[in-house]
């Protein structure tokens, strides 16, 4: 975890001058990790891609790579707003942390219980009035601590059947925060996608309420409501895909809404 912080910092003091150069020292770095720390997706519940993970070594190491690649620039996109991370993240480790307890995965529970000790102390002295602040070495660390819990836990948990798209839904926000920027920059706006903007779906809810804690406070009342719903439907797998595509569906639906009362104002 260490060469990700270290790299950010250098992102922090503008060592890297370009986001395409700063993007393929960090997939080279989270590719390093991920095969020394063997982290791996064993199932995505869609059988001609599980054939090619669990055959090809190289096909499950940049998929992770790829997928935990996303997840720290989910983190790095809605890091600025007072406590949105940090809520964000705490509610992420929760449900991790009670997922472990359940399974008695000791290290694992006693993992999140540190990390979440972090998050709230973070959060005593960055919300609702910031005196720290993340940047991108802590952004991009958060994320990959998140990465890393959920790749282990899912590991873990593979046997007592918590489905993958279980953990998919947990991390949902983040992954389309990045995946809905990627298309909307590139497909709609004709513009690089690595350059960032304001136009993320909490920062056209800030230009409607006018307040930086309460678009965090409002952003992840919306995730806790999308949460809820795994309580109901995490033994049936079939469910949980159908639910995480209408997740995207109704991020984009708000997302529009957002920006046409934008355009009015």
């Amino acid at each position: 975890m260490l060469p990700v912080f270290i790299a950010s910092i250098l992102d922090d003091i503008n060592f890297f001058v370009k986001p395409v150069v700063r993007l393929i020292i960090l997939f080279f770095i989270v590719l390093l990790l991920v095969f020394f720390l063997d982290l791996k997706i064993y199932s995505l519940q869609f059988y001609n891609l599980d054939i090619l993970i669990n055959k090809y070594k190289i096909v499950s190491i940049l998929l992770v790579t790829f997928s935990v690649l996303f997840i720290m620039n989910g983190c790095n996109f809605i890091d600025g707003f007072n406590g949105l991370l940090a809520f964000h993240s705490i509610i992420i480790t929760i449900f991790l942390a009670y997922i472990n307890y359940s399974f008695k995965n000791v290290l694992l529970f006693e993992f999140c219980i540190i990390f979440l000790n972090f998050l709230v102390i973070f959060l005593f002295y960055n919300f609702p009035k910031a005196k720290i602040f993340l940047g991108n070495s802590g952004s991009y660390l958060i994320g990959f601590i998140l990465s890393y819990i959920v790749l282990k836990t899912s590991e873990q948990t593979a046997y007592h059947k918590v489905f993958p798209f279980y953990f998919a839904i947990l991390l949902h926000y983040l992954f389309i925060e990045v995946f809905f920027s990627f298309c909307r920059k590139v497909f709609y706006e004709k513009k690089n996608p690595l350059y960032p903007d304001k136009n993320h779906l909490h920062m056209l809810l800030y230009n409607q309420i006018k307040s930086n804690p309460k678009t965090s406070i409002y952003i992840n009342l919306y995730f806790i409501l999308t949460l809820s719903l795994l309580f109901l439907i995490k033994d049936f797998a079939g469910l949980l895909k159908g639910y995480f595509i209408f997740l995207i569906l109704l991020y984009c639906i708000i997302y529009i809404s957002l920006k046409k009362r934008k355009t009015k104002i």
